[in-house]
């Protein structure tokens, strides 16, 4: 398993493909900025169309997929220059927007979002405002699996959500392949001297990491390194562990059964009292609460 892989299964990021758009001839709409912890995304299928981030605008074809990590305001229109109203139906998992009575339309469009904890986990990757992700392959098959979904078949809503997941990694991915990443935990992945400490921290969260262990791995001395760290990710090492603890902590929450001192000790917290304070400062709420909302 390499380091993404590790790092998006341990972000517990969820997401959900929810909006299906089909319209026909001219149309605008306008997205607000959302909230801290939602990104948004829109997959063009068919047809083209335009977005306008703050005073840039991009055309996009089938394929192209915008990706606005901190839910960034936007526009996506085409033709129209004031916003259209959208009807709203149900088809299978999907929310149906329209803006006509034309069943198919001649432009598609896939909408949906991805939801972070918190605002650390939110910033974790370091992702700039907007990705557009353009002829990638791996985007386009995922498409026409997409596609095969607005079919009422059994399992509809486990494929999609499946297909949210596998689009965040195509997304990271991707962004890596086009861009020199030198700063947040992507950018320490990527440089030879700090990629030893997040890779360890990464695959196993629960070790009880000195500064002295971790530096060592980097062939730097402690004061080298912390401060290495911190001019690269923007955190303390110490902060990126408790990071990376309590993403585990939330899954297993979330996921199983397990007592909440077992799921302390499991992610490297000896004593229940320090991981339910360290937990409550994280995510706002007691460990209890969360495993119930």
């Amino acid at each position: 398993m390499d380091y993404l892989d590790q790092l998006v299964r341990q972000s517990g990021i969820e997401g959900k493909i929810n909006i299906l758009c089909r319209f026909q001839g001219d149309w605008l709409i306008h997205h607000k900025q959302e909230p801290n912890l939602i990104g948004r995304f829109h997959i063009v299928s068919q047809g083209t169309c335009q977005i306008r981030l703050k005073d840039q605008t991009y055309h996009l074809k089938p394929g192209d997929v915008v990706f606005l990590p901190y839910g960034e305001e936007h526009i996506i229109y085409h033709g129209a220059d004031t916003e259209t109203q959208i009807t709203k139906t149900t088809q299978g998992v999907f929310t149906l927007h329209r803006n006509s009575s034309n069943e198919s339309g001649d432009f598609e469009m896939f909408c949906g979002y991805f939801r972070y904890l918190n605002v650390a986990q939110s910033l974790l990757f370091n992702l700039p405002h907007w990705h557009l992700a353009g002829n990638n392959d791996s985007i386009m098959a995922l498409l026409k699996l997409l596609r095969k979904e607005t079919e009422d078949n059994l399992g509809n809503e486990v494929v999609v959500d499946a297909l949210c997941n596998i689009l965040f990694t195509y997304l990271i991915r991707d962004y890596l392949q086009h861009h020199q990443v030198n700063q947040g935990i992507l950018g320490a992945l990527q440089d030879k001297r700090l990629k030893n400490a997040v890779n360890a921290i990464v695959a196993n969260p629960k070790e009880s990491w000195s500064m002295e262990v971790l530096a060592e791995s980097c062939a730097m001395s402690r004061a080298n390194f912390i401060r290495a760290f911190k001019q690269k990710t923007g955190i303390l090492p110490g902060k990126f562990l408790t990071i990376m603890r309590m993403n585990m902590a939330g899954m297993l929450l979330k996921n199983t059964q397990k007592p909440i001192s077992v799921i302390a000790s499991e992610v490297g917290y000896q004593s229940d009292t320090h991981f339910t304070k360290v937990f409550k400062s994280y995510y706002g709420i007691s460990p209890g609460k969360y495993r119930l909302i």
